[in-house]
C-alpha cells in the first residue's frame, strides 16, 4: 500500500518459517476427556496431553488479514469433569524479545500473551477471555458485542502456570467449570472457542486459531466450536468470603488547628456470600459489605467545568455480574451511587435466550446526578438512607440480535426516583446495526435551599426541601454500517427537562441531538510501514428542550498505526456554541441578550500520540487547544491542555507510570488560571502473590487573583501499600495514606490527614 518501507515485516516469511492450521478453523473441534488431574508447571508432560485436540494458531490476524502467522503456535485442549485444561507451546525464534514481567493480575496486557476465548452459551453474543502472560500472570475478561465492549473487571478464580524455554514459552491453564456460566442441559454441549496469542515486536501482531473478517460489525460471532462436555457440572457451589479490616486515622485542620487530633483504630467486618444456584445463574450478597478501595482515583480537574466527572467502580461485589445491566445507550445503573450500603443483594443468570438480573441494597447515605442541557452537578445526603433497586431483561432475536427492558427504583424520606427502559440491537447484514432505547422516568426529589435574613439578605442556614421534578422522557437511536473499508453512522438522542436516572450516570439531560459520520480505512499489506489509516469526520447540531440551538458543529480527524506499536491521531473542528446564564453559573453581566445567553464561534484542534521505542516502554502526548469559554464570567477564552505520559516496565519486578497534565486558559485581559496535575504510581512485585505499591496524587491551580476571587491551591495525596493476594478474593493489605494542602491560607504545604490501614479477606470454596 505505501511505497516506503521502514521495517521489514516479511522476514520470517521470507525464510520460509511459515505453517498452515492443522484443523481448520472452519470445523467444529471435539473435546475429548480424562479422568487425571493436572499439575500446573508450564510442563505439558502428564501423559492425557497427548490425547487432548490439537490445534495451530494459524492465522496472522492483525497487523495482516488472516494471512500466515509469522510464528508457530500449538494449544492443547482437553477436561476433566472438574475443570477445562487449556496448554499452549508459544514458539519464537528469538527467545530473548520475550516480554514477560512479574506483576498483578489484569495489568499485563503490554506482554507477550497466549490464552483463548469461550462462548459457552454459543448465543454468538458474549464470551469469556482468559489470558496468561509467560510467566503465568492471569487476565481474564468478559468480552461483549451487543454492548460492545470488553470488561476487564470481571475476576474469576482459577489457575494457571508459565514457562520460558529456549525455543520460547508455554503454559498449563485450569479453569473450574464452576466459574463458568452454562446452559443446564443434559448430555453433549457446543461451545464458541478461540485460541489467541499476542506478539509485541516492532508491531503488535495476533495470532489466532479463527480469522477475523473486518466487514463484520461483531467479533464473538466469528470464533469457531468446540463439542462434548458431557456431564459436567458447575454445581451448586458456594463461596463465602469475611473480611476484617482496621483503619487510624489522624486530622488537622491548619491554620486554625495546627496540632495533630489522633484518632482510635476502628474495626469492622462482614462477609460477601457467592452461590451457583444453577449452572447458569448466580446469587450474591453481602452483609455489612467491605466497599472501601485500596487504588486511589486518578485526579481529574474539576476547574472550568460545567459537567460532573466519571469515576469507574472498582468494588468487587458491584462488578460480577455487571454486564447484565447494561443497556444499548445508557449507564442506568452506576453502582457507585450506592455509597454506603448495609447490604446487596444480587441474581443474575441466562436461559436459552432469556438473560435477566436483579440488584437490591439498602444505603446509609443517597447521592444523585441533577443534569441539564448544559451542566450537571452531583448531589448528596449523608443522612438520608434509601432503598436502591434495579432489574433487567433482554432476549435473544436471530443470531446476534437482542431486545431487552430494564427498571430501577430508589426510595427515601420525601424522596424517590423511578426509570422504565426499553432499547435493543438489530443487526440488518454483518454491517448494519441499528441500537434504539427508551426512557421514562418520575422523580420526586430533595434540594438545598438557602435560608436569607430578611434584613440583610444575606444566607444564614440551608433546608433539604421537596423539588417534584414529575415525570420525564427520552429516546436514543442509532444506524451503524461498520464495512471493512468504509463506515457511516447516522444518530438521533433526545431527552427531556424531567428525565432523571439517580441511579445511574446520566450527566445531560433537556437536549436533543443529531449526528452524521463518515469514516475511510486503508490496510496496510504485509511489509507496509503503516498498517492502518482511517480518516473520518462528522457533523452534529444539539438543541435544547425550549428549541435554542445550543451548538453546531463541523470535526475531522486521522488515526494511524505503525511501526514500534505506535500509533499517532490528528484532528480538528469549528463549532457555534451558546451558553446561557442560568446554566454555567455566569451572573449575566457579559451577556444582555434577549435569549439569557453569549453565543461562541469556536475552532479547535487535538494531537495524540504514543509508541514503544522497546517493547518494555511507551511514551505518549496528548494536546489539544483552541477557543473555549470562560463560564463563570461567559467571556470567551483560549485553551491550551496537554499531558506526557509514559508506561516502564524497569525490569521483570519493577514497574512505574507517569502522567503529566498540564491545562491553562487565557482571557483577552490576561491567564485566567493554569493547572498542573500529576499521577503517578510504581509498583515492585516480590512474586505473583506479593507486591508493594506507591501511589502519589498531585493537582496545582494558580489563579490570576487581578480576574478572579478564587484561591490558589495545591493539593497532594500518597499511599503506601503492600499486598499478598492468594485470589482475587483472598487478600492481605496493609498501607499508610496521608494528604494535605497549600493555599492562600498558609504559607507552606500542610498535611491534614495520615491513616494506617490493614484488610484481610479470605475465599471459602465450599
Amino acid at each position: 500500500m505505501m511505497p516506503l518501507r521502514l521495517l521489514s515485516l516479511g522476514f520470517l516469511v521470507a525464510s520460509g518459517l511459515t505453517f498452515q492450521n492443522a484443523i481448520a478453523a472452519e470445523q467444529a473441534l471435539t473435546i475429548p476427556k480424562t479422568d487425571a488431574q493436572i499439575s500446573l508447571d508450564g510442563e505439558l508432560n502428564e501423559a492425557f496431553w497427548q490425547q487432548a485436540t490439537k490445534v495451530d494458531l494459524g492465522y496472522e490476524t492483525r497487523p495482516g488479514e488472516n494471512i500466515d502467522a509469522r510464528v508457530k503456535t500449538t494449544a492443547y485442549i482437553i477436561e476433566n469433569s472438574d475443570s477445562l485444561l487449556i496448554g499452549i507451546i508459544a514458539e519464537d525464534p528469538e527467545p530473548n524479545k520475550i516480554q514477560a514481567s512479574l506483576k498483578d493480575r489484569d495489568t499485563v496486557w503490554a506482554d507477550d500473551l497466549t490464552g483463548f476465548k469461550i462462548d459457552t452459551f454459543n448465543d454468538e453474543r458474549k464470551a469469556y477471555n482468559f489470558f496468561v502472560n509467560p510467566l503465568g500472570i492471569q487476565m481474564d475478561s468478559i468480552e461483549d458485542d451487543i454492548a460492545g465492549n470488553e470488561d476487564s473487571s470481571w475476576n474469576a478464580i482459577w489457575h494457571s502456570e508459565g514457562k520460558i524455554t529456549n525455543k520460547g514459552y508455554q503454559v498449563e491453564i485450569a479453569i473450574p467449570f464452576k466459574v463458568l456460566r452454562f446452559p443446564n442441559t443434559n448430555g453433549q454441549k457446543t461451545w464458541g472457542i478461540d485460541f489467541v496469542r499476542m506478539y509485541p515486536r516492532d508491531y503488535h501482531y495476533r495470532f489466532a486459531y479463527n480469522k477475523v473478517e473486518r466487514d463484520k460489525s461483531c467479533f464473538v460471532c466469528q470464533i469457531g466450536k468446540i463439542s462434548g462436555f458431557e456431564n459436567i457440572e458447575s454445581g451448586n457451589n458456594l463461596e463465602v468470603t469475611p473480611y476484617v479490616s482496621a483503619q487510624r486515622v489522624d486530622e488537622r485542620d491548619p491554620p486554625t488547628i495546627s496540632e495533630w487530633q489522633k484518632g482510635d483504630f476502628e474495626f469492622d467486618g462482614g462477609v460477601d456470600v457467592r452461590w451457583g444456584v444453577t449452572d447458569n445463574s448466580v446469587l450474591n450478597a453481602t452483609i455489612n459489605p467491605d466497599f472501601s478501595q485500596v487504588e486511589a482515583d486518578a485526579v481529574q480537574l474539576d476547574v472550568n467545568r460545567t459537567f460532573a466527572l466519571f469515576f469507574q467502580e472498582k468494588r468487587q461485589f458491584f462488578l460480577e455480574g455487571s454486564d447484565y445491566f447494561r443497556t444499548s445507550f445508557l449507564n442506568l445503573l452506576h453502582t457507585r451511587n450506592i455509597a454506603n450500603p448495609d447490604w446487596g443483594l444480587k441474581y443474575t443468570g441466562k436461559t436459552g435466550k432469556h438473560s435477566y438480573g436483579v440488584l437490591a441494597a439498602r444505603d446509609n447515605s443517597t447521592a444523585f446526578l441533577e443534569p441539564g442541557p448544559q451542566s450537571s452537578g452531583l448531589q448528596g445526603f449523608d443522612n438520608l438512607e434509601s432503598d436502591a433497586f434495579a432489574g433487567r431483561y433482554t432476549y435473544d432475536i436471530g443470531d446476534k440480535s437482542q431486545i431487552g427492558g430494564m427498571i430501577t427504583h430508589r426510595a427515601g424520606d420525601h424522596y424517590e426516583n423511578s426509570v422504565v427502559s426499553i432499547d435493543g440491537k438489530y443487526y440488518f447484514t454483518d454491517e448494519d446495526v441499528l441500537r434504539y432505547q427508551a426512557v421514562y422516568s418520575d422523580t420526586l426529589s430533595l434540594e438545598e435551599q438557602d435560608i436569607l435574613d430578611p434584613n440583610t439578605g444575606d444566607v444564614i442556614d440551608t433546608e433539604i426541601i421537596e423539588n417534584d421534578v414529575g415525570a420525564g422522557n427520552g429516546y436514543a437511536i442509532a444506524y451503524n454500517h461498520n464495512g471493512r473499508n468504509w463506515n457511516w453512522r447516522a444518530s438521533r438522542f433526545d431527552f427531556n427537562e424531567g428525565f432523571r436516572a439517580d441511579l445511574g450516570f446520566i450527566n445531560q439531560t433537556g437536549f436533543s441531538r443529531d449526528v452524521v459520520g463518515l469514516g475511510h480505512t486503508w490496510h496496510g499489506e504485509n511489509g507496509d510501514t503503516f498498517n492502518r489509516i482511517h480518516i473520518g469526520g462528522d457533523v452534529d447540531q444539539t438543541k435544547d428542550y425550549l428549541g435554542q440551538t445550543i451548538e453546531e458543529e463541523t470535526e475531522f480527524w486521522v488515526n494511524i498505526n505503525g511501526p514500534y506499536q505506535s500509533f499517532i491521531g490528528f484532528g480538528s473542528g469549528v463549532r457555534d456554541a451558546w451558553y446561557s446564564n442560568e446554566s454555567t453559573g455566569a451572573d449575566g453581566s457579559n451577556c444582555l441578550r434577549a435569549d439569557g445567553g453569549c453565543l461562541f464561534d469556536q475552532s479547535f484542534y487535538w494531537v495524540s500520540a504514543n509508541f514503544r521505542p522497546m517493547t518494555s516502554l511507551q511514551l505518549g502526548v496528548n494536546y489539544n487547544g483552541g477557543d473555549a469559554v470562560d463560564f463563570a464570567s461567559l467571556l470567551p477564552a483560549d485553551r491550551i491542555n496537554y499531558s506526557i505520559w509514559g508506561n516502564w516496565q524497569v525490569n521483570r519486578y519493577w514497574y512505574a507510570s507517569i502522567n503529566y497534565n498540564k491545562s491553562k486558559l487565557d482571557r483577552d485581559d490576561g491567564n485566567l488560571f493554569k493547572a498542573d496535575i500529576v499521577n503517578l504510581n510504581s509498583t515492585y512485585q516480590f512474586d505473583k502473590q506479593q507486591y508493594i505499591r506507591l501511589t502519589v496524587r498531585y493537582r496545582d491551580v494558580d489563579y490570576n487573583q487581578a480576574i478572579s476571587t478564587d484561591s490558589d491551591s495545591k493539593r497532594m495525596a500518597r499511599q503506601l501499600l503492600y499486598a499478598y493476594k492468594i485470589n482475587p478474593r483472598t487478600v492481605f493489605f496493609l498501607g499508610y495514606s496521608d494528604g494535605g494542602f497549600e493555599d492562600d491560607s498558609v504559607n507552606r504545604f500542610e498535611r491534614t490527614s495520615r491513616s494506617i490501614f490493614s484488610k484481610f479477606s479470605y475465599a471459602f470454596q465450599l
